[in-house]
């Protein structure tokens, strides 16, 4: 049975800008090792702009797994 898992990272950069930092990326990159050591496969992501109120930005991130 495929399991998914879904998570919110949350960014301070505007991708539509190309305002990320070596930071940001390197965040992203320590998410998506620390997953895969637990058996998560990344499935897709995309970035939520945020619109203001209690949306904020992030990155919408899903992993799978066996």
């Amino acid at each position: 049975m495929t399991q998914y898992k879904t998570e919110v990272m949350k960014a301070s950069f505007r991708w539509m800008k190309s305002s990320i930092c070596d930071e940001e990326v390197a965040e992203l990159d320590k998410l998506i090792g620390q997953r895969y050591r637990e058996g998560w496969e990344l499935v897709t992501y995309s970035f939520m702009g945020g619109s203001g109120g209690n949306i904020g930005k992030g990155i919408l991130i899903t992993f799978k797994k066996e």
